[in-house]
């Protein structure tokens, strides 16, 4: 199941024995594992029959599960990072005993019919592996839920309802532009909603501008910021941009493969659009957001196709260069940047 069918359920009280938690989306996933705890749990405030353990052996699994819950209808057990859902070998050391192969198939006995007193959650970081009996088993049953990224659309939503809970509102546009400034990752936006929410004071909506000024942006936000520098010819700002970044701490191989990455998409962009292409339908081609595509175009269209290739393999080349030996990682960015910036500075004087 997914995120939306594991609340719905959740919400009709229905709460199965055993659950494989597995998924990209962290974030998520943990709010759900709370939810599901407070659900088992109720008001047993007492800790006795709340339990997490880190890759258990078989025999202090069952015999936890076995426990009778202490004044309430179940106990909770918790299982992180079992060896019994990972993809590699297990490995024993002194400190940490992992789960052997016939303490697995022990296990997945026991799950089969594990009693109505308990609870168990397996959670895994990222994706489990489905070709583990446990996990067939969990899946068979019906307690195999995942947490995948989550699509433009159900995050713009999941913003709106966190700024409301905040007494705040934000209409898409603002939603979108935030998960452009600051990414993805829910766990950095739910921190910049409440920054925001908070920063807003007695404004009831956030506006384009208290994003620019109060939200801490992405590295990838700022590379798109010297890409529009670098094709807008502005050399102080080029400057400004790139040194800051090297300033607080950010290398220059990931700077210049996010860089590349940023030449790459406006030179496709800049195909499709000759190509009489629509938003939407680039959005399809380049697995990109409509949003991001529009933000793209604008600068996609300053230039012709050859300008944005030879960017794009200028540096390439240079991250070649650097990962082969051949140049110095020190100075490789600036190099670059500068080579991309004074073509842009001759074609514009031509």
């Amino acid at each position: 199941m997914n995120r939306d069918s594991f609340y719905q359920s959740i919400k009709s009280g229905k709460i199965m024995s055993c659950y494989l938690f597995e998924g990209e989306e962290e974030f998520t996933k943990e709010s759900a594992l709370k939810t599901l705890r407070s659900a088992v749990l109720k008001e047993d405030v007492t800790g006795l029959n709340d339990t997490v353990f880190i890759d258990p052996s078989a025999q202090a699994l069952i015999s936890c599960a076995e426990t009778f819950p202490m004044m309430a209808d179940k106990r909770f057990i918790l299982v992180k990072d079992s060896s019994l859902l990972s993809s590699g070998r297990n490995q024993d050391t002194e400190e940490k005993r992992s789960l052997k192969t016939d303490d697995g198939d022990e296990v997945v006995k026991y799950l089969a019919n594990l009693p109505p007193t308990v609870c168990v959650v397996f959670y895994i970081k990222g994706k489990a592996a489905a070709n583990r009996k446990l996990y067939k088993l969990i899946n068979k049953l019906g307690g195999l839920v995942t947490f995948d990224p989550l699509d433009q659309n159900t995050l713009i939503k999941w913003i709106k309802q966190k700024f409301k809970s905040f007494g705040k509102q934000i209409n898409s546009a603002t939603a979108e532009q935030i998960i452009f400034a600051v990414g993805t990752n829910m766990h950095t936006l739910s921190h910049e909603v409440a920054k925001l929410a908070a920063s807003a004071s007695e404004n009831e909506s956030i506006s384009l501008q208290d994003i620019e000024n109060i939200s801490t942006k992405s590295t990838e936000y700022k590379v798109f910021d010297l890409a529009d520098a670098l094709i807008s010819g502005q050399s102080f700002r080029v400057d400004s941009l790139m040194n800051k970044m090297l300033q607080e701490g950010e290398q220059r191989l990931m700077l210049l493969s996010l860089l590349q990455r940023q030449f790459r998409q406006l030179f496709f962009i800049k195909i499709l659009l000759d190509d009489n292409q629509k938003t939407d339908q680039i959005s399809r081609q380049l697995s990109l957001s409509s949003y991001v595509v529009r933000k793209l175009q604008p600068m996609a269209l300053k230039y012709d196709v050859s300008y944005l290739h030879w960017a794009y393999n200028l540096l390439i080349d240079t991250e070649f260069l650097v990962k082969s030996g051949q140049i110095f990682e020190e100075g490789s960015l600036e190099q670059a940047v500068y080579r991309i910036l004074s073509r842009q500075i001759k074609e514009k004087n031509d």
